[in-house]
């Protein structure tokens, strides 16, 4: 009989609290895995929070245990005896200082994976330093950039939390994909800053000695807010010749303005400040005609790369919510039946057959001897496969003609490419000839995944979708990334990060009630963490004698994970806080955001003490936020954090993205990586922000060059 769950008899022990463990532990349990969770005396401090607990807990058996006395110690090492996998979130050390230190539970289990999350990771200057989410944001730049320039705002969202999760899983899945051919078990490491570098990857990315610019006002036409009848939003995210048309047939633009993004001529149309201002005012002009919701049920009959700027109240009641099940109706102990943001990871099982992987041998790499067809562009699919590579897959990147996206054709290869395509091998094919697409159906006929992300349709009007890839190899696993999911009135809507902001609530909930952007691609990255977490499960399902069909991603889910917490707040108290406060620095005095006198500064004071510690720190009677402002707009930066750290209060300069590569916990563990392409030359890039003990991920080297002709079996010729 075919198993109902994923992964049957797999066995997890977290010692978690806050977000990153709980939710990567939830991860694991949504797909079938026996989660228990330890919790301290008094329970996991999030407990305090109903709210935001039930975001990141669910298909768990919680015990509480006092980990420091016998009889707790002991229960613990019975729980661990004979799991899988243990994972913990506490500050580096402390299992160790509990009397479960992870080595000597290895060495006592030598099948045993065990996982660590922290705030800066296991070593370094900042190894012991406050891992509050706002602080990591401020450390990694993500607070200020693309959107906003020096002035900064403050993150509503978990990110880096998040982010870590994902990766966790991710990394302890592909150690479980190794275990079942070798038997050993390994360490897996990761951090919050490591997770939000990642997210944060684009706007860090840069040549050797050039870093990027601070970007006081965001110019483009073809990236921009614009305002409708009605007074509301409506966002457009452009990339590609085709989107910029379909925007010109959905507002009525002549060509006159026309882009040909595989033309260095046009293109350079986009560094035109005279044509920029001309088309910002023309493309004004015309969504202001219409009301935000004409303007919405338009695209319907002419889908183009643009959103109304939805409230999260509006998207959660939208038809494209309901079609996906992006939300799922949970039974809460305390609160009953509640809707909850739904597992974001979806492998779906091949309930028919089961076969068991049997490869590795003494390969390098977690998930070497495996092979990974990735046909996707852009970011999402992509990083998915670039992360498969890297944990040390086969990946054969498939491009048309020119490149993906016409790169190939530009004067420079862009970030987007060589930032997602490392670690990969290039083919080019044309797959309307028959030639080449029986050289691809010969790739897939030996492959384990397949990667996609295009637009809903597109390889099905090719004959190239998942039923005829899957007649080609029934083992197959398909792995796609969508932007709004595969059904409902906005599946076939060419969508890209800002898009999915505006229409899942994110930018409305980042501005406080007025839409404002996320400084980065975070959902695209996120997705792509998604969807190569869902093929390592895959993977590991597969190898356990599970038998899986495909894994979904979407753009859409990902937006709608990161608001978990504002979701569960909703259906549990009716109504969400204010995260972001009027000036979108910070919802208190407490946490936010401080101009000094040559930078910014997050104040995360989140304790009675610490607040009243920093009341003492600038020799404050009564503390409010003028009082606040005034005393550490008075100083440097240099000089706020002497006076804080004296007092105990955590703080954090808040870095742009120019500045990351000087991070002195950046530069300790190595967290940038200089690659060098063979036509585009070096590039600092975020390198890889996990860590095996065993199978040490790798970067195999630069994004494939230009269109080389490969042999049938994919190896360059």
């Amino acid at each position: 009989m075919a198993p109902d769950k994923l992964l049957p008899n797999l066995r997890i022990v977290e010692f978690g609290h806050y977000i990153a463990a709980p939710f990567a532990a939830t991860l694991f349990a949504d797909h079938g895995a026996d989660v228990v969770k330890i919790e301290r005396p008094g329970g996991d401090p999030y407990r305090r929070d109903p709210a935001r607990f039930a975001a990141w807990n669910r298909g768990k058996t919680s015990v509480m245990l006092d980990l420091m006395s016998p009889d707790g110690h002991a229960e613990a090492l019975e729980l661990i005896d004979g799991a899988d996998v243990v994972l913990e979130n506490l500050r580096p050390g402390s299992m160790a200082s509990l009397g479960l230190p992870l080595d000597a539970l290895r060495k006592s289990q030598p099948n045993l994976v065990t996982c660590s999350i922290s705030a800066y990771g296991s070593s370094g200057p900042s190894r012991d330093d406050p891992g509050w989410e706002p602080l990591v944001h401020a450390r990694a730049g993500a607070q200020q950039g693309l959107f906003t320039g020096a002035q900064p705002i403050w993150l509503p969202f978990p990110m880096a939390s998040v982010a870590a999760a994902l990766l966790a899983v991710l990394g302890v899945g592909a150690a479980l994909v190794k275990r079942e051919t070798t038997g050993y078990g390994q360490h897996v490491e990761t951090s919050l800053f490591e997770a939000l570098l990642f997210l944060n990857a684009g706007p860090i990315f840069h040549r050797p000695r050039h870093r990027p610019k601070v970007i006081r006002e965001a110019r483009s036409p073809i990236l921009r807010t614009y305002e409708t009848l009605d007074g509301r939003g409506m966002q457009i995210n452009l990339s590609g010749t085709e989107r910029w048309r379909e925007l010109c047939r959905l507002i009525d633009l002549d060509n006159e303005g026309d882009l040909d993004f595989s033309d260095p001529a046009s293109l350079a149309r986009l560094t035109d400040r005279e044509w920029c201002d001309r088309m910002r005012r023309e493309i004004a002009l015309r969504f202001a005609k219409r009301s935000a919701d004409e303007w919405e049920q338009a695209l319907i009959a002419a889908p183009a790369a643009v959103s109304k700027c939805n409230t999260l109240e509006e998207w959660l009641a939208h038809e494209q919510v309901r079609a996906n099940g992006v939300l799922a109706e949970r039974k809460d102990a305390t609160f009953g039946l509640i809707r909850l943001v739904a597992p974001p990871v979806h492998v779906n099982m091949d309930g028919h057959r089961a076969i068991r992987s049997g490869r590795h041998g003494l390969e390098t790499g977690a998930l070497a001897g495996h092979r990974v067809i990735d046909m996707s562009s852009f970011w999402a699919g992509p990083l998915a496969a670039r992360f498969l590579a890297e944990l040390g897959a086969d990946v054969i990147k498939v491009e048309p003609p020119g490149g993906e996206g016409a790169y190939q054709l530009m004067p420079a290869l862009p970030n987007i490419y060589l930032d997602a395509n490392r670690s990969k091998r290039g083919l080019t094919l044309d797959v309307r000839s028959d030639e080449d697409r029986q050289r691809l159906f010969d790739l897939v006929r030996v492959a384990d995944v397949v990667v996609e992300n295009a637009v809903a349709g597109s390889w099905e009007r090719l004959g190239l979708d998942e039923e005829h890839l899957r007649a080609v190899n029934p083992n197959l696993i398909y792995a796609r990334a969508k932007g709004f999911g595969l059904k409902g009135p906005l599946a076939s809507r060419p969508s890209f990060d800002y898009v999915i902001q505006a229409a899942t609530g994110m930018e409305m909930t980042q501005g406080g009630g007025r839409p404002q952007p996320v400084n980065f691609t975070a959902n695209d990255y996120g997705t792509g963490l998604h969807l190569a977490a869902g093929c390592v499960l895959a993977l590991l399902a597969r190898a356990r004698g599970v038998a899986v069909s495909n894994v979904e991603a979407s753009l859409m889910m990902t937006a709608t994970a990161f608001q978990s917490e504002q979701i569960a707040q909703i259906a549990i108290d009716g109504q969400r806080a204010d995260d972001v406060g009027a000036d979108l620095g910070g919802p208190t005095p407490w946490c936010h955001l401080y101009e000094a006198t040559d930078g910014w500064l997050v104040l995360c004071a989140v304790t009675p003490e610490q607040q009243a510690a920093a009341a003492t720190a600038f020799g404050l009677d009564e503390v409010s936020m003028p009082a606040l402002t005034q005393a550490i707009g008075a100083m440097t930066l240099e000089q706020v954090s002497l006076h804080l750290n004296a007092h105990g209060v955590p703080a954090a300069v808040s870095a742009h993205p120019n500045a990351i590569a000087d991070d002195e916990q950046v530069r300790h563990r190595n967290l940038l990586a200089i690659v060098r392409h063979p036509v585009a030359g070096p590039f600092v890039q975020v390198g890889i922000p996990l860590r095996l003990s065993v199978d040490a991920p790798a970067i195999k080297g630069p994004a494939p060059a230009p269109a080389r002709r490969t042999r049938r079996d994919g190896a360059r010729a």
